[in-house]
């Protein structure tokens, strides 16, 4: 007992003394504890006027990094750039280092690709049927991120996608059946925390089964909280006690709360906490998402909702991606404005101060349980860490061993290499079909890229033509189910009656579409590594394709 009491002692005035490291409530004015809850971007690929800003007066306790903003255009510019940025916390009266976050999931959706390992997919994961390999996978990529100076990742995403049309989750979702989702889940979250990265489940209560993308609208799900808790909820359940941050949903659902979508529902966020015991930092998703504008009709309103509901961070980057406002993004400005409106909402008692206590009490507690106090970054000679051999065969490894091929007909085993081959493709493939040994493997080979995922009548008409020529087509479908113009496409390259080869690089879905293609490789990631499995077959010669179509 003696040992218990002592233990608990011990843990108590650690943790103050580790509170105390990055200052305590007590020291904070309103305007520092307010900007202690916002995760920002800003358009700088080194640290410039913005970021001081941001950093220095606004006093942001986060930063998030997009490709389109912040370049990332190596391991070394981001490294910089992070050191750069937790730097300038150094000269604030309360020098809190930043959490500092991206979105690298893996697959569809990794922000850091140039000079980083380039890891298939949670869904690529899941088809590899071994759980280890989504733990062995967030370890590599907690590493990769560490050295850089990125310390969250708004990942695993934990969404059971058990809607085949679901238009925001697909590939990034581990499976379609809650045990999949949950044991990857957990294994990801471990890996993550082996790294020393803090990890966000998301997205709470899940987008599995919508039919609206919350960039566009606001997603409703229209289930009991039975069904709910039997499904969509079970992955977050059983990994509350084990997550550090969870982050919400633009999603209504009235089982919860029939007016306010998750982020701005203290009836679902209580759920959260109460109900599940989730006791982490709560991350409401973009605010500038069309899902949650559209009923608040202001990103400062949608801010004040957010935070009064029980969200610890908001998220105030990125851009609105379509719409009448699609490029829309906050300035250093808009940050400030909203800073303003959540600390006068705080003064006219429209949210309580013990709200914001609340909330940034938890920050720092988190703060102080992943961060050093030394801003900078640790490791020094990054290819000790970042696309390392190791690192590169177990993508690899992933992207080969989801890899499913569909065989349609019957015929001999001949080679492709002497083959004249014409490939067809959406421009967005171009960069990873290019690092692959795909354009080497037949005779004469030829690659035509359409500029966008819905080629105009043109573009049909012309790879019409150039595939009258070709003894082989390789024809890549990218979620084809949701263009009519590309099925149209892929349809007439078919119809030809030549030999085909089909690459489903994202949505299984768009396999059931094209029943006639010779053969059928599914990646479940558009990845390089995931296109070069298939080409490792590909150069093998075994593909069974007769003489005569």
């Amino acid at each position: 007992m003696n040992l218990l009491i002592y233990y608990r002692s011990f843990l108590l005035l650690f943790f103050i003394f580790s509170f105390s490291c990055f200052g305590s409530l007590a020291e904070m004015s309103l305007e520092e504890k307010v900007g202690q809850l916002l995760m920002v971007h800003f358009n700088g690929e080194e640290v410039n006027e913005d970021a001081k800003t941001l950093v220095q007066r606004t006093k942001v306790g986060g930063i998030i990094y997009y490709n389109w903003s912040n370049g990332l255009h190596s391991p070394k510019q981001v490294q910089i750039l992070s050191t750069g940025l937790q730097k300038l916390t150094e000269a604030n009266q309360n020098p809190i280092p930043l959490l500092i976050a991206t979105d690298q999931e893996g697959g569809v959706v990794a922000r850091l690709q140039n000079g980083f390992t380039n890891f298939p997919g949670n869904k690529a994961l899941g088809e590899t049927f071994n759980p280890q390999l989504a733990e062995d996978t967030a370890l590599a990529m907690g590493r990769e991120l560490q050295a850089v100076g990125i310390n969250m990742n708004l990942a695993p995403v934990v969404d059971i996608n058990n809607n085949p049309r679901n238009p925001v989750i697909g590939v990034r979702s581990f499976g379609e059946d809650a045990e999949t989702v949950l044991a990857f889940g957990e294994k990801a979250l471990s890996g993550y925390k082996k790294a020393k990265i803090i990890a966000t489940l998301k997205h709470f209560p899940g987008y599995g089964d919508v039919e609206i993308d919350p960039h566009e609208d606001l997603p409703v799900v229209h289930k009991s909280k039975k069904v709910l808790e039997q499904v969509e909820l079970l992955p977050f359940a059983r990994l509350a006690s084990f997550a550090d941050a969870i982050m919400t949903a633009h999603i209504l659902v009235p089982a919860f709360d029939a007016e306010n979508c998750s982020t701005l529902s203290e009836k679902t966020l209580h759920y959260l906490r109460e109900k599940i015991g989730f006791t982490g930092v709560i991350v409401a998703d973009s605010l500038v998402m069309e899902g949650v504008v559209k009923k608040c009709h202001t990103v400062d309103e949608a801010a004040i909702q957010a935070l009064k509901a029980g969200c610890d961070i908001l998220i105030l980057g990125g851009k609105l991606l379509i719409g009448e406002r699609s490029g829309f993004e906050l300035t250093v400005a808009d940050v400030q404005r909203i800073h303003s409106s959540l600390v006068q909402a705080v003064k006219t008692g429209r949210i309580p101060e013990a709200r914001v206590n609340q909330a940034v009490e938890r920050i720092l507690n988190l703060k102080n349980r992943f961060l050093t106090s030394k801003n900078s970054a640790i490791q020094n000679d990054l290819s000790e860490v970042i696309h390392t051999t190791a690192h590169n065969a177990l993508a690899r490894k992933v992207a080969s061993l989801a890899v499913e091929t569909i065989k349609n007909g019957s015929n001999p085993t001949i080679s492709l290499h002497e083959k004249n081959i014409f490939v067809f493709a959406p421009q967005l493939l171009q960069n990873a079909i290019n690092q692959t040994t795909l354009l080497t493997i037949g005779k004469s080979i030829h690659p035509i890229f359409f500029h966008t995922l819905h080629p105009s009548q043109d573009e049909i008409e012309t790879a019409q033509q150039h595939a009258k020529t070709a003894d082989v087509l390789i024809i890549f479908s990218y979620n084809a189910w949701k263009s009519p113009l590309q099925i149209t496409l892929i349809q007439s390259l078919l119809d030809i009656g030549k030999h085909t080869i089909l690459f489903v690089v994202r949505d299984p879905l768009d396999a059931s579409l094209f029943p006639t293609a010779h053969f059928i490789f599914k990646t479940f990631s558009p990845t390089s590594v995931s296109i070069q499995a298939v080409c490792d077959h590909l150069n093998k010669g075994l593909l069974s394709i007769d003489d005569t179509p």
